[in-house]
Formats: structure tokens, sequence, C-alpha cells
């Protein structure tokens, strides 16, 4: 029993690391395509892009969701509840996501995940153009994207790279979402 203790020991502590979410895969050439159609919408038609911060886990935090959803003060995109306030950023924040949205190598193929509670928005960056919403999802527990565009849906595992050095300075985890 005491031999199987520890490896499990050290694989659970694995999971508050960088390697827990990774998937480490290259993104493969449907993704690829796909993101770089993204890229070219997200180029064309960024402007006045609005941040929201996502509402807490409906699985992960049901109680506390439940309360949020049903004090009102949300709206919905694709799917997911998000505070109806955006959030205050410095300027140029939500630029700065987006371009770190459109390096390739900010994707990885999606990894099949198993220690998180399922895919929930802590963020989402919203703007529209030409009529059309964009729409750019960003899990924290997951780590992944969906970016919604004209194109339709972009689904990837963001980076550990990306995700630790560059993206959590400028939108920071929340623990408790209120």
């Amino acid at each position: 029993m005491k031999l199987l203790a520890i490896p499990l020991a050290l694989l659970l502590a694995s999971c508050s690391t960088q390697s827990c979410w990774k998937g480490g895969e290259p993104m493969r050439v449907t993704e690829m395509h796909a993101q770089w159609g993204a890229e070219v919408d997200i180029k064309k038609s960024a402007n006045q892009v609005k941040v929201y911060r996502g509402l807490a886990h409906p699985l992960g935090d049901k109680a506390k969701y439940e309360r949020q959803v049903k004090q009102g003060g949300w709206v919905e995109f694709q799917g997911f509840k998000f505070h109806s306030q955006p959030v205050e950023v410095s300027e140029g924040t939500a630029m700065k996501v987006l371009e770190i949205y459109n390096r390739s190598a900010s994707h990885e193929a999606q990894a099949v995940k198993t220690t998180c509670d399922g895919f929930h928005p802590d963020y989402a960056l919203v703007w529209t153009k030409g009529g059309q919403q964009r729409v750019l999802q960003i899990c924290y527990g997951c780590h992944e994207w969906k970016y919604f565009g004209p194109g339709g849906k972009v689904h990837t595992d963001i980076g550990d790279k990306t995700y630790f050095k560059d993206l959590l300075p400028l939108l920071p985890r929340e623990r408790n979402r209120r």
C-alpha cells in the first residue's frame, strides 16, 4: 500500500505544476487552418473589445453559480453566463490577449482532461463587426480557449508557456469568482 501511495502523491502534486493540463501535441492541420482563419478575422474585425468575467463554475461551485444566476445581472455568450458589467482592464489589454491568441505557438491540440470539471470560461472577449458578434472564451481550469466568429468555432488548448507567462499576467485568475 505504501508503494502505491508515493506515486499517487507525486501524480497529484504534479497537477499544481505546468504539466498537469498540457496536451503537448501540436495542432493538427484542420485545427491550424481554423486558427489561421480566426487570426485573419480578428486582425480585420477586433475593435472596441470588451472583457467579461465568467460566473462561478456550474459544476465546480454549483451553489454559488445558482445564486449568481438567480441574482441576475449576467449576460450570455455562446452558451455561458458572464457578469453583465465588463471587467475594467488596462488600456490595450484586450488587444494584447488577442495578439497572444493569434500566435500559432499559443495553441496545442486538445488533450483529454480528467482532473477538471469541464470547459467553463473565466473570461470572454467580445466585439462586433458587420453585425456579427465575435467571442473569445478563455477557460483557466482546462487551459483552453474557444473562438466563435463568422467561420465557426475554433477550440484548442492553450500552450503552457503562453498560459503561465503571457496570459495570466494580463487577465489574472480569480480563485473565488463572485
